[in-house]
């Protein structure tokens, strides 16, 4: 299907039921029949058996030697579980009701808890899985506290995940950008680290991105979606108080959270190591296993959580708190396994990167325009299937492809390619670092998508009239700063309309 328009129809579904329906889960599993019903031959039995295999996929692979878990996927639901049990106890134990307490001392708006939460997204840079999690366990109860919703500190979160790991290339999406362009082979990549680095001065969508969430902490901006949707199927408000009576320290909550950073950092340059056997710092993040590493620090700061605040914690209550973990996560975990069966559906069986991808051959000989319309290709790409590093392995072999027919500059059409995956990825109601996000901040997934879409598609608007004039003038310099010139006047008319 990869040259037929029907392989848009399972992704503008899935979009179309979750902005209607605001029921994510439903909207997949959807889109996954509808897939079925387009690759199969409409049987009952072959559609039964495709659907089944798709979602089984997510959790395990056969084959003639046997079941192969896919460690990768339940490492992943692992620390989400891990996570939600780690969250409980340190709630239960008292620790957040102290640090609450203890941070009112410092923390006096929700403008100063919000921009402790885009701080700590600019310093976990590491990798976005990582980043989206673990800033929603540190800022949820000071953003509570100051009546900022959750859908907000989702915002933030997810704007300072994957914009973040792409502007820093000693991250897992720098080592897989640059294993990418290495594979292609193209004489155009050949530097491909170096032009890695050279992009990122020009990479505006990831930039911009990270200038509008300051702009919106600062000024307060709230659009009307997000002040439609505010802690939308949020369950832990009130759950902060769960023992009046319970009095653990502080330090049980920041011991906790040092120790989830730590730890998983250390097992991802670790893994990294063990499997490049490598000292080259590129060689050992494009190696790392995040997954295991994610699951593994999870379980090492549950351990030490639980230590510390068993003094503090009602008899026998690790069970029951356990369940309470598991079920606040129940729901991010059945998303995101429907998320990973429809991923490779669209990806791989309907092709649809591939179809849209074609569409510019239409516009090889339009020089001007080439970084805009990659920009907007590689963005539709990451939307409509969920993944920006699929968009990277598509549009990157294109792109070099055109630059070496019709010329142009090589550094803006790889800025250009990145920061359209990137504003798809982020603004995608599909995207795994969307539901993560969400998952992160503690809301619905739906009122993430729908309350950050409009903030991530002014920002776009804003890099595609920073591309253009970047093409129009051949200076990159001036590029950026048109656009950022108009992202501000546009958010500073923003701050008079909605605040």
């Amino acid at each position: 299907m990869g040259h037929s328009v029907y392989s848009l129809a399972v992704p503008f579904l899935v979009i179309f039921m979750v902005i209607f329906t605001k029921r994510v889960a439903l909207s997949l599993f959807s889109g996954i029949v509808l897939g079925a019903l387009l690759i199969t031959d409409g049987r009952l039995g072959s559609l039964l058996s495709y659907i089944y295999s798709k979602i089984s996929a997510v959790f395990y692979t056969s084959s003639p030697s046997g079941f192969q878990p896919n460690l990768s996927s339940l490492c992943v639901f692992g620390f989400l579980i891990t996570l939600g049990v780690l969250s409980q106890v340190i709630a239960s134990s008292g620790a957040i009701n102290s640090f609450v307490h203890w941070a009112k001392n410092y923390v006096k708006s929700p403008r100063q808890s919000e921009g402790i939460a885009l701080l700590a997204g600019l310093v976990i840079f590491i990798d976005d899985y990582f980043n989206a999690l673990i800033v929603g366990q540190i800022s949820k109860s000071l953003n509570d506290m100051h009546q900022s919703s959750r859908e907000r500190l989702a915002y933030i979160i997810d704007s300072t995940s994957a914009p973040v790991c792409l502007l820093m290339p000693i991250s897992s999406w720098g080592a897989y950008i640059v294993g990418v362009m290495q594979n292609e082979g193209s004489p155009l990549l050949k530097d491909s680290f170096a032009l890695l680095l050279a992009s990122i001065g020009s990479n505006y969508y990831a930039w911009f991105a990270l200038v509008a969430v300051f702009l919106a902490i600062v000024w307060q901006i709230n659009l009307p979606a997000m002040q439609k949707y505010q802690n939308v199927g949020v369950q832990d408000l009130q759950t902060l108080e769960l023992d009046p009576n319970a009095h653990a320290p502080v330090f049980v909550l920041l011991a906790s959270i040092a120790s989830l950073i730590v730890s998983i950092t250390a097992l991802m340059f670790y893994t990294g190591y063990t499997h490049s056997q490598s000292k080259e710092l590129l060689d050992i993040l494009k190696h790392t296993n995040s997954a295991f590493s994610l699951f593994a620090g999870g379980l090492f700061s549950l351990a030490l959580c639980a230590l510390l605040a068993r003094p503090y914690l009602p008899k026998n209550s690790f069970l029951s708190l356990s369940k309470k973990g598991f079920l606040s996560m129940a729901g991010a975990i059945w998303v995101l396994v429907l998320a990973w069966a429809i991923g490779p559906m669209i990806r791989d069986d309907l092709q649809t990167g591939v179809y849209l991808a074609s569409l510019l051959q239409h516009f090889e000989g339009v020089f001007l325009l080439m970084p805009l319309l990659l920009f907007l290709i590689s963005g539709f790409i990451a939307f409509t299937t969920g993944t920006s590093w699929g968009a990277f392995a598509i549009m990157l072999p294109i792109g070099a492809g055109m630059v070496s027919v019709v010329g142009g500059d090589i550094v803006l059409v790889l800025s250009a390619i990145l920061s359209g995956a990137v504003y798809g990825d982020h603004a995608s109601p599909i995207s795994d670092t969307t539901i993560l996000s969400a998952t992160g901040a503690g809301c619905s997934v739906q009122s993430h998508f729908l309350t950050q879409l409009p903030y991530a598609t002014l920002t776009a608007g804003c890099a595609m009239v920073a591309f253009l004039a970047a093409s129009l003038t051949l200076s990159k310099t001036i590029g950026f700063l048109v656009g950022l010139g108009l992202l501000a006047g546009l958010f500073y008319f923003l701050k008079t309309l909605f605040k």
